[in-house]
């Protein structure tokens, strides 16, 4: 069992240093990918620049921000699960899913009993929600650790995606959520609707505090894209490199004196960053840039700009999609797919003109991060309609919408406000989306602060 168990840093060994007056030992546990769980990335940060030593324990695989790799207070900690029990079919899940989570289970209690010093406090991320509910509040009860669970969305919903609301497993899976989800010291919520919701229907015990995602100072609004003429060259992008040329890159533009400009008759840069799976229905945005497409073609007095798409992210149906994107025969649009670095990702969402978010979720209680990031850089947002939206994106810094024409109609509308040279509704959204960056996560994080 130790072999599947890998710490970041063994020559600095902090996970064995002893607590100062100020700083205690914290354990954060994301039974995730960590480099792909940036709320959890952001407390383990916050938590070690307020001079605690964090123990960051998930799985590996994208490589976390260099924040976290350097920071001499952060331990990480990596677990690995075999690949044969991890899998993605129906039948398969219902099979090894069972011994999956043994297996998780010894994994998880050997590392916080054993490999780390004992912490003052586990922080947990639910979802998931089996096993690492009962696994937290174990050691927890074992070592007299304070529980602080970060709700994400509930765990149960997710399962019912895969396997069907109806499915018995997902009963199982809502009363196993519930009984070791109910008592920690402190209850973190990313909306107030689940907030509302866990205190009015889970009869929760232990402080609740709304925690909002925001994105973290270094997120900001780019003025030039010198970063477009660097990621130009990267073979992901080809479809975009086609929309630049000479000394021209897909934004900016060179002079004669050397001087970098943004380009007059430039595309309008569109962002929608994604995980890829089965939450998100990404025809919408296919079928309405196929919309935009004909609309521009048909527009004679050149009113519609160009398009430059660019969808980042990793997960199971990217190939699906990136197929169709290769049978679409687009006139001004150009669509690219790519996985960008941590550092990179917040500069491309500052040179973006508008972020789209095709997030649903499963509880209808959850925000998606990448709408945080894109408002977070500064980037006004059309977003898809579900039941708590509403606290993130608001007519002042962005659009919903529910069908793939009606986000077709929301794009038209600001490619051509954004051109325009009175005040309109585009730069109302610029607005908007510059006052959201007010509050950030370091300002925002003080409330979790306090409460340690």
């Amino acid at each position: 069992m130790k072999a599947e168990i890998r710490r970041r840093h063994p020559e600095q060994l902090p996970s064995f240093q002893p607590e100062n007056a100020s700083g205690k030992r914290i354990a954060v546990l994301v039974l995730g990918d960590i480099g792909r769980s940036p709320r959890m990335q952001y407390h383990a940060l916050s938590l070690a620049q307020a001079g605690h030593h964090v123990d960051l324990i998930g799985y590996a695989g994208t490589q976390p921000i260099e924040a976290i790799r350097s920071h001499a207070r952060i331990t990480v900690w990596h677990v690995a699960i075999p690949r044969q029990l991890s899998v993605a079919s129906r039948t398969m899940l219902l099979v090894l899913g069972p011994i999956k989570v043994m297996y998780q289970i010894l994994l998880l209690l050997w590392l916080l009993l054993v490999s780390i010093q004992k912490p003052r406090y586990i922080l947990v991320q639910n979802p998931p929600a089996i096993p690492t509910l009962f696994v937290a509040q174990l050691c927890a009860w074992l070592t007299g650790a304070r529980l602080v669970i970060d709700w994400h969305n509930y765990g149960y919903t997710i399962l019912g995606m895969k396997v069907g609301m109806s499915h018995p497993a997902v009963s199982l899976a809502q009363r196993i959520e519930r009984l070791f989800g109910r008592n920690a010291f402190a209850h973190l919520c990313v909306t107030q609707a689940m907030a509302d919701d866990l205190k009015r229907n889970w009869g929760i015990r232990g402080q609740l505090v709304v925690l909002y995602d925001r994105a973290p100072r270094h997120f900001k609004r780019l003025q030039l894209n010198e970063l477009w003429q660097r990621l130009l060259q990267d073979p992901q992008l080809k479809p975009l490199r086609l929309m630049s040329a000479g000394n021209k890159a897909l934004l900016t533009e060179r002079s004669e004196d050397g001087t970098i400009a943004m380009r007059q008759a430039r595309p309008m840069l569109i962002v929608s960053s994604t995980s890829w799976t089965a939450d998100e229905d990404f025809s919408i945005l296919l079928d309405a840039l196929k919309r935009y497409s004909k609309q521009a073609s048909d527009a004679s007095d050149g009113s519609l700009p160009p398009l430059a798409v660019l969808i980042t992210g990793k997960g199971p149906l990217r190939k699906h999609y990136e197929q169709e994107i290769s049978r679409l025969q687009l006139q001004n649009v150009g669509i690219a797919t790519a996985w960008l670095s941590a550092e990179d990702y917040p500069l491309l969402l500052g040179s973006a003109d508008l972020g789209i978010s095709l997030h649903t979720s499963s509880s209808g209680l959850d925000l998606p991060m990448k709408v945080v990031d894109m408002l977070g850089c500064g980037t006004p947002v059309c977003a898809y309609r579900f039941a708590c939206i509403d606290e993130l994106v608001t007519p002042a810094n962005g659009l919903v919408f529910s069908s793939a024409e009606e986000l077709a109609q929301q794009i038209e509308q600001l490619a051509i406000s954004q051109r325009s040279t009175s005040a309109g509704l585009y730069s109302k959204l610029i607005q908007g989306a510059a006052e959201f960056r007010n509050v950030d996560w370091e300002t925002n994080y003080k409330r979790v602060l306090d409460l340690l």
